[in-house]
């Protein structure tokens, strides 16, 4: 064995110098390229990052809109509230796991322990043949158990949901219809598993009744007051702030039901008494009554992946408090408490990217996810909880495949710790809920 050390006392020729030196710098670049081990010969890896990172709250203000007029003309109209919603033997029956059209679709619930769930009626569970003439989809999902710590909403003694639904295709493509991105409300009677339809509305200077527009992607509930966010999506129509992206407010106490018995989805209306212009578009909110200062909304935006690994990063969601008392209800602070934004997994199982639904409890968030293009097996399945208290480094997500097949919002019953759900896909809708304890298989 030659050796070129100083001590060595091997003369070497020329030739063999150069070789040798030549050996040495080799040898030096091979040791800069390979991976460093530890001394129990393990490979020292840097520190997977976090699945989420703070954002800059920068350009996330929300700006006040108003709604100077905020109740229908009271000689066609007369003011129900919640309760009036929440009665009527003309509301429409919601079918169990005895029915089995509805048995039949307990294939698309979470493979999780689920504590009760029900279907919705033929009628509004669309049809896979026919999708342009079944427009109607689920999208928002708010429960009384979040409104109110005890289960009942105010002017009711009856537990309830509501669930929004976008008119999402025309029923003829070459003449679109004139309700080509609205929005309804779906009001559940959970104790008799009945349910009306009542449509959001703006009303003009002169008292007359206009539908409002848009996506209506999310809903939260917080005592009288309902959030929704809703896109700039109305096809030209106008309406306060109608070319921009929002969260509009309605207030359950307000629910307008017209003397006459018809109007068609004008029987039962709610009209807008507030609206937030959102710097960007807000695809889902949700309340979160244990976050650090008092009650908050958590709100987030939809981020379709395409298949690529940079793809699976950049979901956005963004915290607003409200407004301390004496004016705390309805109104919120316009400047962010708490923003995030996802990363680039270092395993694709752990992407937060096609967020359909968030809510958050405190400094746990429970992400309802679709599937996009990602790359893992299921996707229309994908489930997440992240735990963002302390330092960002210490944020970690356990995610899985369990949930409901095409799930939307998700809605937190405080009092039973239950995590309410939905799904849109046409034939395969269900309603349902599971204990929070349940959302981490394994």
């Amino acid at each position: 064995m030659v050796s070129i050390s100083g001590e060595s006392k091997v003369a070497l020729s020329s030739s063999a110098l150069r070789w040798g030196k030549w050996l040495v710098r080799m040898g030096a670049a091979w040791v800069l390229t390979v991976p460093a081990w530890s001394p129990a010969g393990a490979t020292a890896l840097a520190p997977a990052e976090a699945p989420l990172r703070p954002l800059s709250l920068t350009g996330l203000a929300l700006k006040a809109g108003s709604d100077p007029y905020t109740a229908p003309l009271s000689a066609e109209f007369e003011q129900v509230g919640i309760g009036g919603a929440l009665s009527g033997t003309d509301r429409i029956v919601l079918p169990g796991s005895a029915d089995p059209a509805c048995a039949g679709r307990a294939t698309h619930l979470p493979r999780l322990p689920v504590r009760s769930w029900f279907c919705w009626d033929a009628k509004a569970q669309g049809d896979k043949q026919d999708i342009p003439h079944s427009p109607w989809v689920p999208q928002g999902l708010a429960s009384s158990g979040e409104a109110q710590l005890d289960g009942t909403p105010i002017g009711s003694e009856h537990r309830a949901l509501i669930t929004s639904w976008a008119w999402l295709n025309s029923p003829d493509p070459e003449a679109p219809d004139y309700r080509t991105n609205s929005v309804i409300l779906s009001v559940v009677d959970l104790d008799e598993r009945r349910y009306r339809n009542v449509l959001p509305v703006w009303v003009d200077g002169q008292g007359k009744l206009r539908r409002v527009y848009g996506h209506g992607g999310g809903l939260a509930w917080y005592g009288p007051y309902l959030f929704m966010t809703s896109s700039s999506n109305w096809n030209g129509y106008s309406g306060p702030d109608s070319t921009k992206h929002t969260i509009r407010v309605f207030d359950t106490r307000k629910i307008y039901r017209k003397r006459d018995g018809g109007g068609g989805d004008y029987h039962y209306v709610i009209p807008e008494v507030r609206h937030y212009v959102t710097p960007i578009l807000l695809d889902y909110i949700s309340l979160d009554r244990r976050s650090s200062g008092g009650a908050t909304l958590i709100a987030g935006s939809y981020k379709r992946s395409d298949g690529s690994s940079a793809s699976l990063a950049g979901t956005r969601l963004v915290r607003y408090r409200f407004q301390p008392p004496p004016d705390g209800d309805y109104r919120l602070a316009t400047t962010p408490a708490q923003a995030w934004v996802s990363t680039v997994p270092a395993d694709p199982a752990n992407a937060i990217s096609d967020v359909q639904g968030v809510q958050a409890d405190g400094d746990r968030l429970y992400l309802n996810m679709s599937a996009g293009s990602h790359p893992g097996p299921d996707p229309r399945r994908r489930f997440a909880t992240v735990d963002v208290a302390g330092a960002a480094s210490a944020w970690t997500i356990n995610a899985h495949t369990s949930w409901a097949d095409r799930g939307e919002d998700v809605s937190l019953w405080y009092a039973t710790g239950e995590l309410w759900g939905l799904t849109e896909g046409e034939e395969e809708r269900v309603v349902f809920s599971v204990s929070t304890a349940d959302t981490n298989p394994g």
